[in-house]
């Protein structure tokens, strides 16, 4: 269910990094993501929340008026659409990961993901494979998956295989951040 890649990063110089750009303050936005890469010829100012949230589901308007089925999003990508860094981790560290990671993995759909103190996701399955790296997290933290609880510690990269059943749970009361990305079953 999940396997810890070895891939030479340093975790303490990409928290720096994500420090430096401040990416806190990006995150409080709609979706609590942001998209590290975009889609080609994506404008530059819709590159950082294109890809976040749901492809297929417009879980804003539903939450604006829960009732009924959840909408389609008007505007539907496939996760491999996203694959082109986005204009403002140019020339830092964290572009440098992903390159490190595109060596041996078709990564695409990068995001930085805010899961907020006491939530949880629903349960649902992926189309894909996803690597996570815990930017921060704590022990209260954790993934389910196929009702197996598993924590991601800070200074590692995983591969997660979310193509079954899963959830993630943050049970603290700090902030959790996950840098994401879809990987291409064909190349793990």
């Amino acid at each position: 269910m999940i396997n810890v890649l070895d891939i030479d990063i340093d975790y303490d110089k990409l928290l720096s990094e994500y420090n430096k750009l401040n990416i806190d303050e990006l995150l409080n936005n709609r979706f609590k993501q942001l998209a590290v890469q975009c889609r080609k010829d994506c404008p530059i100012d819709t590159q950082m929340y294109e890809s976040c949230g749901s492809l297929f589901y417009d879980w804003p308007k539903y939450d604006a008026n829960p009732t009924g089925s959840v909408p389609i999003r008007e505007k539907i990508y496939k996760e491999e659409d996203f694959f082109e860094n986005c204009e403002y981790i140019k020339n830092t560290y964290i572009q440098t990961v992903l390159e490190k990671l595109k060596e041996n993995y078709n990564i695409v759909r990068g995001r930085f993901m805010l899961m907020q103190h006491k939530t949880c996701l629903t349960y649902h399955k992926d189309k894909t494979p996803r690597i996570h790296i815990p930017i921060y997290t704590n022990e209260n933290c954790m993934m389910v998956i196929n009702d197996n609880v598993y924590r991601l510690e800070y200074g590692k990269t995983y591969l997660v295989d979310t193509t079954v059943k899963h959830t993630a749970l943050n049970a603290s009361k700090d902030n959790r951040v996950h840098l994401v990305f879809c990987a291409d079953m064909i190349n793990i």
